[in-house]
C-alpha cells in the first residue's frame, strides 16, 4: 500500500539481548529505523545517544523526539517526557551495533569477509585481496580509508571503518546488489568503539604495529591490546599474521588456525630471492606446497609484505594459484601509497600517505633504493593527534633523507607553526641547518621541492596522500598533493 512505513524490528523483542540497565515506557513498539544523529530522525525511529569526541547524544535527545523518535537508548538517564520509552545501557555503541545488525537483517552473515588490521599497510592490502576475487571472477565490496566501493560504484569514505549502523547498511547494500566478498579495513577506533560488532569474519589479517593513535590509546600496550582484541573475539576465524613483526608474533602465538607470512622462517607464506626493483619488485613465493614466482608492480620492500599478506588470504580461502598470481600481479598502484607523479621529468616524485614514524622510515629507505642521487623529503603531522610522534618522525627524516622540507599537514585547531617546531627538534638531532628548510604553506613547500631536485633525485612528498582536502581547525580547504605535485611539475620543468 502507498505511503505505508515498513516495520523492521519490534524493540521488546531485542531487549532480552541489551545489557539494560532501566527501561521506561512503552516497549512493544514498531521500530522502522535506528539513528545516532537527531538530524537523520523519521517518524519511528530509535534514537540511541551516543558520546562522541565532539558532542554527546544526549544533548539532542528534545531534538530527536522532534522529530519522531518514539523511544531512545541511553547511558546516563535521562528526564524526558513519559510519551518517549527509554531503555539505559551500559554501552550505547554496543546497542546500537547490536540493533543495527538486526535492522539490516544479520547482512554479513552472507558474505564472505575479510578484516584487515595493524598500523600501515591495510590500504594497500586491501585493493590486492580484492583484485585477488576479482580475478577469481568474484564481485566484490571493499572499505577503507581511501574509499568503498559495491561492485565498480565508488563510494566516499569519511572514516577508514564507519560507525556500525553506517557499516551495517553498506553490508546490506552490498548483498542487495549480488557482492559476495568484500574486504574490510579495521581500525584501532573501530575495534574500541565497537562499530565491528556482530560482523561475520572469514578471515583476519594482522600487518603491523608501530607507534600511532596514541593520543586516543594513551600508549603502545593499549594499542596494541586493542588491536588483538579482535583475534581473542574471534579466536575461530582463520587468521593471516605478519610473524616477521614482533607484535605479530605475540598474537599468533596465542592463537590457532593462523598462516604466518613474512621474510623469514617460521612464515608459512614466505618470499624468497626478492629484488627490490624501480618498477615493484620480484620474488619467489614460497609456501610447503607452492613455489611461484611473482611480479609486483607496488614499489618497496613493505610492498613485498603486503603482497605475502593478500596471497595468505588468498590460500586460506582456497583461491587457485594462478588467480592468486592475477591478482596481485593486476595492482598498478594505489592511490597516496608510494604513487609515482610522472609528465616525463628527468626525476621521481611518489606522494604517500605515510603518517607514522615506522611509515615515514620505511617509505624514506625504499626511495634510497630507486633514487641514483638525493632523496628530498616534504611532510608535516597532523594537529589534534599524537604529538609524541612529531619529533620522531623529524629525526627518522633528518637520518635518512639528503634534504628535508618541514611543512603543514592538517593542523586542525593546533597552530602549524608549533607542530613544524616540535618536528625540528627531532630533526636537529641527527642534521645541521644546512640540510632542511621550514615552510609552512605545503603548496609553497611542494614547489619549492621541485625546484630543487636534479636528475636522478627523488621527491617524496608525504603524510596526506590519497587525501583531497587540507584541515585548518574546522574547515577542509581543498588540497590534493598529487594535482599541486603535478602543476609543479608542469610550471617548473620542461615535462
Amino acid at each position: 500500500m502507498p505511503g505505508t512505513v515498513r516495520v523492521l524490528f519490534r524493540l521488546n523483542e531485542c531487549i532480552p539481548s541489551l545489557k539494560t540497565e532501566r527501561t521506561e515506557g512503552k516497549l512493544n513498539l514498531n521500530i522502522v529505523d535506528i539513528a545516532y544523529d537527531s538530524r537523520k530522525v523519521r517518524p519511528g525511529s530509535l534514537f540511541v545517544c551516543i558520546k562522541g569526541f565532539k558532542t554527546d547524544g544526549h544533548l539532542y535527545i528534545e531534538d530527536a523526539i522532534k522529530s519522531g523518535a518514539v523511544a531512545v537508548i541511553t547511558e546516563r538517564w535521562q528526564s524526558i517526557s513519559n510519551s518517549i520509552s527509554q531503555i539505559q545501557v551500559r554501552k550505547s555503541r554496543e546497542a546500537l551495533a547490536f540493533l543495527s545488525r538486526i535492522l539490516f537483517n544479520d547482512p554479513t552473515s552472507k558474505l564472505k569477509l575479510v578484516g584487515i588490521t595493524g598500523t600501515n599497510g591495510k590500504t594497500t592490502t586491501s585493493y590486492l585481496v580484492e583484485s585477488i576475487f576479482r580475478a577469481g571472477g568474484k564481485r566484490t565490496g571493499l572499505i577503507g580509508t581511501v574509499q568503498h566501493r559495491v561492485g565498480d560504484d565508488v563510494l566516499p569514505a569519511e572514516r577508514t571503518t564507519p560507525e556500525s549502523y553506517d557499516l551495517q547498511k553498506l553490508f546490506k547494500k552490498m548483498v542487495d546488489e549480488g557482492v559476495s566478498h568484500v574486504v574490510m579495513e579495521v581500525s584501532s577506533h573501530a575495534i574500541d568503539l565497537h562499530r565491528i560488532d556482530g560482523c561475520h569474519f572469514d578471515v583476519l589479517v594482522f600487518t603491523n604495529l608501530s607507534q600511532d593513535h596514541l593520543d586516543y590509546h594513551g600508549d603502545m600496550d593499549r594499542y596494541f591490546n586493542v588491536k588483538k582484541k579482535i583475534f581473542d573475539d574471534y579466536s575461530d576465524v582463520m587468521k593471516v599474521i605478519n610473524t616477521d613483526d614482533p607484535y605479530g608474533r605475540q598474537i599468533a602465538s596465542q592463537n590457532t588456525r593462523v598462516t604466518g607470512y613474512g621474510l623469514v622462517k617460521p612464515a608459512e607464506v614466505m618470499a624468497d630471492k626478492v629484488r627490490i626493483l624501480e618498477t615493484g619488485s620480484r620474488f619467489k613465493l614460497l609456501t610447503s606446497t607452492l613455489a611461484l614466482d611473482l611480479s609486483v608492480k607496488l614499489r618497496g620492500e613493505f610492498n613485498v609484505y603486503n603482497s605475502l599478506a593478500a596471497i595468505g588470504v588468498g590460500l586460506s580461502m582456497k583461491m587457485p594459484p594462478d588467480v592468486i598470481k592475477a591478482g596481485v600481479e593486476g595492482v598498478l598502484n594505489i592511490p597516496g601509497r608510494f604513487e609515482a607523479i610522472d609528465c616525463g621529468q628527468k626525476f621521481s616524485v611518489f606522494i604517500d600517505y605515510a603518517h607514522t614514524p615506522d611509515g615515514l622510515e620505511k617509505l624514506i629507505k625504499a626511495a634510497r633504493k630507486i633514487a641514483k642521487k638525493r632523496v628530498i623529503t616534504v611532510f608535516g603531522c597532523g594537529g589534534d593527534r599524537d604529538s609524541k610522534k612529531r619529533p620522531l618522525m623529524g629525526a627518522i627524516a633528518g637520518k635518512l633523507s639528503d634534504f628535508t622540507i618541514i611543512t603543514s599537514d592538517n593542523p586542525r585547531s593546533e597552530e602549524p607553526t608549533a607542530i613544524i617546531g616540535k618536528i625540528e627538534e627531532g630533526l636537529l638531532k641527527e642534521i645541521s641547518t644546512a640540510d632542511y628548510l621550514t615552510i609552512t604553506d605545503r603548496k609553497e613547500a611542494i614547489y619549492h621541492a621541485v625546484s630543487l631536485a636534479k636528475a636522478g633525485d627523488v621527491i617524496l612528498i608525504a603524510g596526506k596522500g590519497h587525501e583531497t582536502g587540507q584541515i585548518f581547525g574546522d574547515k577542509i580547504v581543498p588540497f590534493d598533493d598529487r594535482v599541486v605535485a603535478m602543476n609543479a611539475l608542469r610550471e617548473l620543468t620542461s615535462c
